[in-house]
């Protein structure tokens, strides 16, 4: 039985063109099977995923690789992917 986790961060930092960095989120989650809710702006990121605990290392290992996102503090919790149906 897999192991699976939740992580939960906001990060404020200018983010140039939102609609690139929710493709590339969008990419990434879909890329690793990870669900949740992510919110993007202007003024920087929220977000709440969830899947498979390796899936879930590389996609914070990756999105802290955008430089405005190096130093988010992420929030471990239990859970997974099927904690939030429908989406994507």
């Amino acid at each position: 039985m897999a192991l699976n986790k939740i992580v939960l961060f906001y990060g404020f930092t200018p983010i140039a063109d939102p609609n690139a960095v929710r493709l590339w989120q969008r990419a990434l989650c879909e890329k690793l099977g990870l669900t949740g809710r992510i919110i993007i702006s202007r003024d920087g990121i929220n977000a709440t995923v969830g899947g498979e605990i390796g899936a879930v290392k590389q996609y914070v290992k990756s999105t802290r690789e955008y430089s405005g996102f190096r130093s988010i503090d992420v929030k471990w919790s239990d859970g997974g992917a099927e904690d939030f149906p429908g989406s994507a």
